[in-house]
């Protein structure tokens, strides 16, 4: 079937119109999107600058509270070995040994650990008991009939204290009575005691140098000794150790307005983990570098346990945390952050009062703890438990009042009148 002349014009101007409406449709939408992009990245200069300007400091705020406050010193130490004592000397075989005897060690009563008390014999050489008595004044020649002075008193005090009445002999003076309470001491111990030569009749008992040492203090064990049985007895017989192990602590220059003698410590192994108690014994005025375990200043403190360390601590580090301060009951309490300085010198805090206002209060400044800080008010009834005040770094936006100054490890310095 054909088509007319006159249908071909008609389709033609359809098409075009067609055309020129897709055009249109396309050009509307262009200019929507265009515009949508000029408002979204054109900006007036009151939109730049609202959006540019820093945001305005925030009012950090906290309320007093009632608190028991306390606080702590951390500190380090060193298990330190308690002082030692040796003697006597060895290479003879005793007072009493016969001729040609030699200084051999036949027996080991004591082992290295042991106890040691007044009178208990530590070991014999050449069949001849060492045994240690009590005194300060050092062993430093026989005691024999004769003989006086302190060590004569001492030998004397010993006995008595043991059981061995030194009859009417002076205090100082070796007489009868005490070669008597001599000759009966070393019967008890199992031995015979050495004659004295050109001694008066009935003052025969003496005790020779190499059979005997005074200790200065007790309790004492035995630290070490000169040889093994069979061995060659030369040299010191015996080292003694006297008392027990103790603790040398390394306190921080800067905490040492906050401890004092007599105050509670906690010592704790750091291997284990075992908590022990103790007190601070003393404390010294002087810095010392030499030797410090954290590589700064310190100063040297003793620290006594409340129960002996074992002597296998000797050396071992420990750490120390002192119970400083601590109030008496609840107290008063704001962040440390909360307490600033005026150019007046006192101290306050700032009492928020209304949603922009706030009110500087007097306070007086007392124990410092776990980051609070005990606060009186100058005024009472000025603060109370509950009452919000600022803290943070916001509060001082106005530039007028200054922070808490602050000393060395960083402590709020407490200042007069507080």
């Amino acid at each position: 079937m054909g088509v007319t002349t006159g249908e071909m014009p008609s389709r033609g101007r359809l098409r075009r119109r067609r055309n020129i409406l897709i055009g249109v449709v396309i050009l509307a939408l262009m200019a929507a999107i265009g515009g949508l992009l000029v408002s979204t990245t054109v900006k007036s200069p009151a939109q730049l600058a609202a959006q540019t300007n820093s945001p305005g400091l925030t009012r950090l705020t906290t309320t007093v509270q009632r608190h028991v406050i306390s606080d702590t010193v951390l500190a380090q130490g060193v298990v330190s070995k308690p002082p030692e004592i040796s003697g006597p000397p060895g290479g003879g075989g005793g007072g009493g040994g016969a001729g040609g005897a030699q200084p051999i060690v036949t027996r080991i009563f004591l082992r290295p650990g042991s106890a040691v008390r007044p009178g208990e014999p530590i070991l014999e050489v050449a069949g001849r008991p060492v045994f240690v008595f009590h005194g300060t004044y050092p062993a430093y020649r026989d005691l024999a009939p004769g003989e006086s002075g302190p060590d004569v008193a001492q030998l004397q005090a010993n006995l008595q204290a043991l059981g061995y009445p030194t009859g009417s002999d002076s205090s100082g003076v070796f007489g009868a009575g005490t070669s008597a309470a001599v000759a009966a001491f070393y019967q008890n111990i199992g031995y015979s005691a050495p004659p004295a030569g050109g001694s008066p009749k009935g003052h025969r008992a003496m005790v020779p140098l190499s059979e005997f040492m005074f200790v200065p203090s007790f309790p004492a064990s035995v630290a070490s000794l000169g040889a093994k049985v069979g061995g060659t007895a030369s040299g010191s017989l015996v080292t003694l150790s006297m008392g027990r192990p103790g603790i040398k602590g390394q306190l921080n220059p800067a905490d040492a307005r906050l401890v004092r003698p007599g105050i509670a410590v906690t010592i704790t192994d750091p291997v284990t983990g075992r908590a022990r108690k103790g007190r601070v014994v003393s404390i010294s005025t002087r810095t010392k570098t030499k030797g410090s375990i954290s590589g700064g200043i310190y100063l040297s403190m003793k620290v006594h346990p409340d129960h002996p360390l074992p002597a296998s601590m000797v050396g071992q580090n420990l750490s120390l945390t002192i119970s400083a301060a601590h109030s008496s009951g609840p107290v008063l309490t704001v962040p440390e952050a909360a307490v600033f300085a005026s150019a007046d010198g006192g101290t306050y805090v700032s009492k928020v009062t209304g949603a922009h206002s706030q009110e500087k209060i007097a306070v007086r400044v007392g124990i410092t703890g776990g980051g609070l800080v005990q606060v009186t008010p100058l005024h009472a009834g000025a603060l109370t438990a509950g009452t919000v005040v600022v803290t943070g770094q916001g509060y001082a936006s106005s530039g007028q009042y200054a922070r808490r100054p602050r000393g060395p490890g960083g402590r709020p310095v407490i200042l007069p009148g507080g």
